[in-house]
Parts: C-alpha cells; sequence; structure tokens
C-alpha cells in the first residue's frame, strides 16, 4: 500500500517511516460496478486511491443531467481536498467497473498531520503549486474561441464563504486587493483556515505575506511560495520576531494563523528604508514599524 500512497503528490517524497504510517492508517474499501462512492453536494468521507478497477467522475447539470468530466484508474486517486475541508463535493464518484480503493478519513489525516510535521509542510507546497499553476494559466490569453477556466477553489469544492476569522480583512476594514493575485492569497488563506479550524496544524504558527515584500526571522521553519504570496512557519507557542522588507515602495497584507486565534493586517504602506516586524508572543500579535 505504500507503494500507492508514495504516488499522490501530498506525499512523495516524505520518507518511508511516514509513508508506511500513512497506508497503515488507510481502510480497503471495495465497490460494485455503478456504486456511488462520492456524491455532489455530500460531504466527502477523505482521499480514496484506486488499486484496482476504474471510476468515472460527473458533474450535475442544471435539470439533473450528468457531464462525465474524468474517468480514473489504477494508482490514481480522488476527493484529496476533502481531507482539508469540510465542504460539499462537487462532482459524483462512481465505480465504472467493479473496484477497490483504499480511503484516508479527514480524522486519520489530521491525526497525521498532527503527529508529523513534515506532513502539513507537504501539503501546502502541494497546493501552492497547484495555486501557482492556476495563476498562470489564468494569466495566459486564451485560445480564440476558447472560454478561460474558472479559477478552482482552493479545496475543490463548491465556492463558500470562509470562517470569519481567516478573512483577510485590514485594520480600515478594506479588502487586500482585487484581480488574479488576490484571488491565489484569499485561497491559500481558505485553505489554512481550513486546516486550523480542523486542529490539523497544531504544531505551527503560519504567517502569510502578500507582495512587495519578503520575511525573515531565526526560528522559520520553512517557507512556502504561491506566485507573490508567502507563508512561513514556525514552531507554535513560540516567539516569533519576524522582519518584514521591502524592495520596492507599495503596500502588504499579512495574515497570522495560531492554533487559538487567527489576525489580519490590512495594507500597510511600507519602503525599502522601512524597520517593519512582526511581533508575536502570548500577548498576540503586532507590528512594529521604525523608520531608517
Amino acid at each position: 500500500m505504500k507503494e500507492l500512497i508514495e504516488k499522490i503528490d501530498f506525499f512523495s517524497g516524505l520518507e518511508d517511516k511516514i509513508l508506511r504510517k500513512v497506508a497503515n492508517a488507510c481502510i480497503m474499501r471495495q465497490f460494485t460496478r455503478n456504486e456511488i462512492i462520492v456524491r455532489q453536494g455530500e460531504m466527502g468521507l477523505g482521499l480514496y486511491v484506486i488499486s484496482k478497477g476504474r471510476v468515472k467522475i460527473e458533474r450535475e447539470q442544471k435539470g439533473g443531467a450528468r457531464m462525465q468530466v474524468a474517468e480514473l484508474g489504477p494508482e490514481q486517486f480522488f476527493g484529496e481536498m476533502s481531507i482539508v475541508d469540510n465542504k460539499p463535493r462537487s462532482a459524483t464518484v462512481t465505480a465504472a467497473e467493479d473496484s477497490e480503493c483504499l480511503l484516508l478519513t479527514r480524522d486519520s489525516f489530521v491525526k497525521l498531520m498532527n503527529r508529523y510535521p513534515e506532513i502539513p509542510i507537504r501539503l501546502t507546497r502541494v497546493l501552492a503549486e497547484r495555486l501557482r499553476v492556476a495563476n498562470e494559466k489564468m494569466s495566459s490569453p486564451p485560445s480564440p474561441n476558447v472560454k478561460p477556466p474558472a479559477p478552482p477553489t482552493a479545496a475543490g469544492a463548491q465556492p463558500q464563504a470562509a470562517p470569519p476569522a481567516a478573512v483577510p480583512v485590514s485594520s480600515n476594514g478594506a479588502s487586500p486587493g482585487s484581480g488574479k493575485k488576490s484571488e491565489i492569497q484569499q485561497m491559500l488563506l481558505d485553505t489554512f483556515s481550513s486546516l486550523y479550524t480542523l486542529k490539523a496544524m497544531t504544531r505551527f504558527s503560519v504567517a502569510v505575506l502578500g507582495c512587495p515584500v519578503e520575511g525573515s526571522a531565526a526560528n522559520l521553519v520553512a517557507e512556502v511560495r504561491a506566485g507573490d504570496v508567502k507563508a512561513f512557519f514556525f514552531p507554535a507557542g513560540e516567539a516569533v520576531d519576524m522582519r518584514i522588507q521591502a524592495f520596492a515602495p507599495g503596500s502588504f497584507t499579512l495574515n497570522v494563523f495560531t492554533p487559538s486565534a487567527a489576525v489580519a493586517f490590512g495594507p500597510q504602506e511600507i519602503a525599502p528604508a522601512d524597520d517593519v516586524r512582526m511581533l508575536l508572543d502570548p500577548s498576540g500579535v503586532r507590528l512594529s514599524r521604525r523608520g531608517a
């Protein structure tokens, strides 16, 4: 089973010990031909990896008609985003023939993420790469007579409002901006919101910075990028003094997630000469600013 698990981008590259733990947490499920595995509009149980057989993925159209959008076979997977959110599924998955799948439930995945911090970092890197690719596709000029694809939601489900704590709102009530970059940023923020809501990020605090700035700190654990948006991982419970540096005049946004709270700072003006710090400690999160 480990060989199947390591083919999934969320887990590829992790050490064998972790891959074996993920494989051991999976449940073997069998489905007969035409049996519905995932139903559009319902909550998903988790990630499915096909070991035998084939499945078809269909989306229900207006009027109740279904349109097939994909067919998957052995060593392919589906439902992966249901392990990081709790939103209705955006498609129906049906066994095209007698099939066998490994199922990793959301609850099992959350336990694994809390035990092995490499997993949430890897997960975030994969999601950031998916967002980067989506951003490039949205930025590319469409081919003649081809309708440009709608940007995917961060969780692969029907778009829904994020929990209030994760919506990036500035101190004066302004949104972080508009356009494709802000859409990608919001998708990443929605993902972190889901992970913290599921209590799957108890080992980390995360600071998400929007351009045109960079961040640095002594106790930085990992850094993940989605275009111009950066996510910085720190050990949960540790004080953080992160320097925020600009290479051009402009404004930046900052969203900070901890296991107990989420804090947002709206557009903040900054110039290359400014000394701006994000300070995180048991008393909360604040920005410190000193001119050069």
